[in-house]
């Protein structure tokens, strides 16, 4: 806690003081907090500024933070608490300090070890931020009863961290996966509080990075959990930490026509494929696939040649045989890299019917009625869920052995699917109509029972059509980025063509969204062109951020980004100030340039065209715009008595031939004054230094005012204006306060610039200041007493002690001779010399152990100011007291102690003299009165 105690007052009379309590530890602050509270001393109701200063280099401060505080109870003490919010922000060696810009109302007190820097004069407000240059300023010793109350700065901290999951197929580069929320109890630090990504488990920061609060994907990641320490710091560096964990996982493969069964004769051939399936991935896409164990089932699983699906082959040289398995189950088994998934296909075995026909006897006359057998049932076939055409599913082939007439029928009727003739006999066509709306998450497989019959006996089979899931369509050729010149730009013109693959070549249609929202781009929806809805050539948008989508009816792909940079921008010619105001003065002869707008053009090789409208239009009469250049010129000699109107409004176009920008010209017609006019520029001064008041007497000014106005001299000695006063009516000089060039600080040459003007026109003239130096301090000795002691038996040369003086003065003034008073009754026996160090010059053996002799020691300068002190010069007894014999105890007498004895026997000496000097003026008295 920083503080300064309230002591006795004193009241401030500097105008527009600003003090900055530095220099001493104690007042700097020691941590990174907020001033909350302010306790003060006043001597007078009114309001001052207590602010905070940062030290920037040598003299230079930083105001970092003020707080308007109003006395309203003076001669007490007040405390003002500063509210959350308002709170200055303080840091390790920032120093409290207090403004006012009239009079201060803070009291102080000239005590105290610690110094202060006061600069006085400064009477309006100084904004936060503002440095200040306090080499000028006055250093003293005050104590100012003002005194801070500061907090360190309380951690900000995270909000809302958790774990976020994530599917491997829903990652894509820019994607926002999470908004990182903190706050802080400081509302100081609202708005100023950084937030960092500090480390990540698993390469993370490779693949994640923090933009704008937002973690984003910037790089495909594995499949991995992710630790992500996120930091959240304010401006004092205080901080927390927290961790936002990301988890990668795989989206499983899925088996699509599986699990399911199918019913094959016993004797199938060998390598005949049994049964056809497909699994698919949303990243790893098409997936392997395997038979899991079941080393004992005849069958296997291979990829399908020229084909991304699988099939269930029956193993060669393997006998089927319903009577010992009636059926086999096979699993199968698909990787996708991360994971496996599973699935089993039954397949169930069909006795062969000819083994199974009774015992036919042959005789004459007598005809065995063989049913019609189908041949290629039962079978499978694979249509896609997006399916809109009538088609053709597969061709049943049947057998008669009386080749009697055919005919199939489903023996379950089918809204979906019917049968029709061949155009062979003995064939029968499945179809599946069109725009069935098949779905494959509701039902993936369907099961139809044909039966084929020639009337009399029938034969059956199964055929299996199994729903293929929709597959999305992907693009080829985002994300990706693309130029447009805007200067070539034109509506209707195609910058981009978006493509995209489907699987099932389904029809796609496009739609297109952007950042900003309106941006002047449309995309076609069937063909994926990207054209201009509008020409950009007088736009100045650098780049937009286009997402685009695809939808095949079934599935909507997640939007990719196409970035459009624009290039050849043009940009808007723009005159530096909208409107200026220029004085054509009385004289102005035809052909003078008057005014030169500026006009600023980023494109820097683009011409300007100017144009101009006059209001009034006579001003035409009088100026002139150059169409090139846009410089007006004046074309008539400016007389003020004789154009009618004194003000004219130019109305001035600047144009690059595509946009332009306007600047409102007004010039105004002055008739002149004539100046007052230093005819001497150059003066000095040579003062000594002295106190505030004392007046310069000068200097003599030379100048000339032809109209016979009133003149006001004004003085800017930069740093040092403060410390001189000038009358405004005559010019004369005075300190302000006391000029002591033995103040640290405090400048010997000042270098002024004195200026007079008759409230119109103002001349300048320059004075050379130099202030000699005055010896205006003594010397101080440090002590006024000082005592040595030294054996009477020290030899000739022997040191004694040494005494010190101070003298405040800088340069020759400052420096210290030393002497032994003359007149001193001790004189010859010591000497003394230019460091102030006594030794002895003669022996000292006349005198006895325990007495003590007395110097005056002079400290003199070379302006013969001098200070001096007493020396006391002690003479220790060796004295050891005998060792007493026996029982007996000796006591030292009055007489005996040699110490008594070194201060009886002067004693004495001076009462004798005293004596005789009195007797012998009774005497001398006594015998006048008797002449008389």
């Amino acid at each position: 806690m920083n503080e300064t105690q309230i002591k006795i007052p004193l009241k401030n009379i500097f105008p527009g003081v600003v003090v900055v309590l530095t220099q001493d530890s104690e007042f700097s602050y020691d941590c990174c907090g907020f001033v909350y509270e302010w306790k003060f001393h006043t001597d007078a109701t009114g309001t001052f500024d207590a602010q905070v200063w940062r030290s920037q280099s040598n003299n230079v401060y930083l105001l970092v933070g003020s707080n308007s505080l109003t006395s309203t109870n003076p001669g007490t003490e007040e405390i003002r608490t500063i509210t959350n919010g308002q709170r200055i922000r303080v840091k390790n060696n920032d120093y409290p300090g207090i403004h006012s810009t009239g009079g201060s109302v803070v009291t102080y007190i000239n005590e105290g070890t610690e110094t202060i820097r006061r600069l006085t004069g400064i009477t309006t407000a100084i904004a936060v931020s503002t440095t200040l240059d306090t080499s000028g300023a006055a250093v003293s010793n005050s104590d100012y009863a003002i005194r801070s109350y500061y907090t360190p700065s309380e951690a900000p901290q995270l909000t809302g961290l958790g774990t976020i999951t994530v599917y491997n197929d829903d990652v894509s580069i820019g994607k926002v996966l999470a908004t990182i929320t903190y706050t802080d109890s400081d509302q100081e630090d609202i708005g100023s509080l950084t937030l960092t990504l500090e480390s990540a488990t698993n390469s993370g920061t490779s693949y994640f990075e923090l933009v704008a609060d937002e973690i984003r994907i910037k790089a495909t990641p594995p499949i991995n959990t992710y630790n992500l320490q996120m930091k959240v710091e304010d401006p004092c560096t205080v901080s927390s930490t927290g961790t936002e964990t990301i988890e990668i996982v795989n989206r499983l493969p899925v088996i699509n026509n599986l699990p399911d069964s199918v019913s094959i004769s016993e004797d199938t051939a060998d390598n005949t494929l049994i049964f056809t399936f497909n699994a698919t991935d949303t990243v790893t896409d098409p997936v392997s696939c395997t038979k899991k164990s079941g080393g004992t089932v005849p069958f296997s699983v291979a990829q399908i040649p020229h084909s991304t699906d699988y099939g269930v082959y029956k193993d060669a040289g393997v006998l089927l045989n319903s009577d010992t398995a009636a059926s086999y189950t096979v699993t199968v088994e698909c990787d996708d890299g991360d994971d496996k998934v599973e699935a089993v296909l039954t397949i169930n075995l069909i006795p062969n019917q000819a083994n199974k026909l009774p015992k036919t006897f042959i005789s004459y006359g007598v005809k065995n009625y063989k049913p019609p057998t189908i041949v290629n049932l039962p079978m499978s076939s694979e249509i896609p869920e997006s399916l809109t055409a009538e088609s053709l599913l597969y061709t049943v082939s049947v057998t008669d052995p009386t080749n009697d007439t055919v005919t199939c029928a489903l023996t379950i009727p089918s809204t979906i699917y019917y049968l029709q003739p061949g155009s062979v006999q003995f064939e029968t066509e499945i179809w599946v109509l069109g725009n069935q709306g098949f779905v494959y998450d509701t039902q993936r497989q369907y099961t139809l029972n044909i039966e084929c019959a020639d009337q009399r006996r029938s034969d059956s089979g199964e055929f299996y059509v199994y729903i293929l899931r929709n597959m999305p369509p992907y693009f080829s050729n985002l994300q990706d980025k693309t130029t447009v010149s805007s200067q070539t730009s034109a509506a209707g013109q195609i910058i981009y063509t978006v493509q995209s693959v489907d699987p099932e070549s389904d029809n796609v249609q496009y739609s297109l969204s952007s950042n900003p929202a309106n941006t002047p781009f449309t995309i076609d929806q069937n063909a994926g062109e990207i054209s201009l809805t509008r020409s950009i050539n007088t736009e100045l948008v650098a780049g937009y951020d286009l997402y685009i989508s695809v939808s095949d009816g079934r599935n909507m792909v997640a939007a990719r980004s196409l970035t459009v940079r624009i290039t050849d921008i043009n940009f808007p010619p723009s005159f530096q100030t909208p409107s200026q105001i220029i004085t054509v003065f009385e004289g102005t002869n035809s052909g003078s340039s008057i005014f030169q707008p500026t006009i600023i053009d980023k494109d820097l090789l683009d011409n300007h065209t100017f144009s101009v409208i006059y209001s009034p239009p006579e001003g035409a009469v009088y100026f002139n715009v150059d169409k090139s250049t846009g410089l007006i010129t004046s074309v008539y000699d400016i007389d003020y008595e004789t154009i009618p109107f004194k003000s004219f409004l130019l109305i001035i176009s600047g144009s690059d031939s595509l946009l332009e920008d306007t600047t409102n010209i007004t010039l105004n017609i002055q008739n002149v004054n004539e100046p007052p006019v230093f005819t001497k520029k150059n003066y000095s001064l040579t003062p000594s230094e002295n106190t505030g008041g004392t007046a310069l007497y000068g200097p003599f000014y030379q100048y000339t005012e032809e109209d016979g106005d009133a003149v006001k001299f004004s003085l800017d000695c930069g740093a040092d204006t403060g410390r001189f006063d000038i009358e405004t009516s005559t010019g004369l000089l005075s300190y302000s306060a006391d000029y002591d060039l033995d103040m640290v600080g405090t400048a010997s040459k000042v270098n002024c610039n004195v200026s007079i003007s008759d409230n119109e026109y103002t001349d300048m003239a320059y004075i050379n200041i130099t202030v000699s130096n005055d010896n205006d301090n003594a010397p101080v000795f440090t002590y006024s007493t000082y005592t040595f002691y030294i054996p009477v038996t020290s030899s000739v040369g022997s040191f004694v002690g040494q005494v010190q003086a101070i003298d405040n003065d800088i340069g020759s003034y400052g420096n210290i001779f030393y002497h032994i008073a003359l007149t001193d009754f001790n004189y010859g026996l010591f000497h003394v010399d230019e460091n102030g160090s006594i030794f002895v010059s003669q022996s000292l053996t006349q005198y006895t152990e325990g007495s003590i002799l007395n110097l005056t020691i002079y400290a003199v300068d070379i302006g013969s100011r001098q200070a001096s002190t007493l020396v006391d010069i002690v003479f220790p007894t060796s004295y050891v007291a005998p060792v007493p014999q026996g029982n007996d105890i000796q006591y030292l007498t009055f007489f005996r102690y040699s110490p008594n004895m070194a201060w009886f026997v002067p004693l004495m000496f001076v009462l004798f003299v005293t004596v005789c000097v009195v007797a012998n003026t009774i005497y001398t008295t006594n015998c006048t009165n008797l002449k008389k």
